[in-house]
C-alpha cells in the first residue's frame, strides 16, 4: 500500500515538473553527437543542417518500475543549424547556431506547448586533427540562452527559462583502411536556475553527464550504416533547495542509422532512437531525418 502511494506520489511531482525536464529532450538531437561529425570539414566550408524529429512515449517509470502506460508524450521538431569550418587559435574551429521550433505534447499532464525553443550556440576547437592518420579530437563549449516560450503557470513548455551551458569532448579514430570508424564523446551539461516556476519557486538541477560510443561502416560510395549506444546520469532537480522525489536521470539509448552524401550537393541521413532502460522519465523512442546542405 505505501509502496503504490509512494509511487503515485513520484509520479505526480515527475508530472508536474515535465515540462522542465522534457525540454531538453525535444532538440536535444541537435547536440546529440552523430558518427564522424568530429571530422572538420576544410577551412571556409559553411553548412545548413535541418533535423526532422517526431520522439513518442507511453511508459512512465519511478525508479525503474513503469507506474503508468499512458504518459501519452509526442514531441515533433524542426531544428536548424548553420555552422562555418575555419580556423581560430590555431586550430580547426566551426561557429554555430541551433534554432528549435518545437511541439510538445505530454497527455499524462493534459498539457501542450509550441514555438520556438531554446537556442543555442557554440564551436567545435580541434587540438588533434590528423587527416592522414585519420584521427581527430575535438572540445565543443555550447551555451543554452532562455530564448524558449515559457510560461510559469503550465507544467509544459518548450522553453526552460534559463541558461544552460554544455562542454563535450569527442574522439574519432579511422580503426580499418575499408571506412570502419569509432566515436567517443563525453558531454557535461551544467544548468542555471530557473526562478520563475509556479508559485514564485525556483528549480535547480544537478550537472548532467552523457557518453557516447559509435561505430560506423562505409557500404557505399559517400554512404556509411552506423550504431550508437548512449548512456546518461545525473540532473536531480530541487525546488527551494528540496530534493525532488525520482527526478535524476539513469537512462541508456540504442540508436541505428544511415547517412549518405548525394554527390556533393547535400547528405541525407535517417536514424532510429530507442530507450533501452529508463530509470526516471518516459521511455520513448523516435525517428529523425537530418538533411546537411553546403554553401
Amino acid at each position: 500500500m505505501n509502496v503504490k502511494k509512494n509511487n503515485y506520489k513520484a509520479l505526480s511531482v515527475s508530472a508536474l515538473l515535465c515540462g522542465s525536464l522534457l525540454s531538453g529532450q525535444a532538440f536535444a538531437i541537435a547536440e546529440t553527437v552523430q558518427p564522424r561529425d568530429y571530422i572538420p570539414a576544410p577551412k571556409g566550408v559553411n553548412l545548413s543542417v535541418t533535423y526532422l524529429q517526431s520522439v513518442s512515449g507511453d511508459d512512465f517509470n519511478v525508479d525503474g518500475d513503469t507506474v503508468s502506460n499512458d504518459a501519452d508524450l509526442q514531441v515533433n521538431a524542426v531544428i536548424q543549424r548553420f555552422i562555418h569550418y575555419t580556423e581560430l587559435f590555431g586550430m580547426p574551429a566551426d561557429p554555430q547556431i541551433i534554432i528549435p521550433v518545437v511541439d510538445q505534447d505530454v497527455g499524462i499532464q493534459g498539457e501542450q506547448s509550441s514555438g520556438i525553443g531554446d537556442i543555442f550556440i557554440g564551436s567545435t576547437f580541434w587540438p588533434v586533427a590528423n587527416n592522414d592518420n585519420k584521427e581527430w579530437f575535438g572540445i565543443t563549449p555550447f551555451v543554452y540562452l532562455p530564448t524558449g516560450e515559457y510560461e510559469s503557470n503550465k507544467a509544459v513548455n518548450v522553453g526552460a527559462n534559463r541558461w544552460s551551458f554544455v562542454l563535450q569532448a569527442g574522439y574519432t579514430k579511422g580503426l580499418t583502411d575499408n571506412g570502419l570508424y569509432m566515436d567517443l564523446v563525453g558531454e557535461v551539461e551544467i544548468y542555471g536556475d530557473n526562478d520563475d516556476l509556479a508559485a514564485g519557486d525556483t528549480l535547480s538541477r544537478d550537472n548532467m553527464y552523457r557518453m557516447s560510443a559509435m561505430l560506423s561502416q562505409d557500404v557505399t560510395q559517400g554512404g556509411y550504416v552506423w550504431g550508437r549506444y548512449s548512456k546518461q546520469v545525473g540532473g536531480e532537480v530541487e525546488v527551494d533547495g528540496v530534493d525532488q522525489v525520482a527526478s535524476d536521470v539513469d537512462t541508456d539509448n540504442l540508436t541505428l542509422g544511415y547517412t549518405q552524401w548525394i554527390g556533393k550537393r547535400f547528405q541525407l541521413q535517417g536514424e532510429y532512437s530507442k530507450d533501452l532502460s529508463v530509470d526516471n522519465g518516459i521511455e520513448t523512442d523516435g525517428v529523425t531525418i537530418r538533411v546537411a546542405i553546403p554553401f
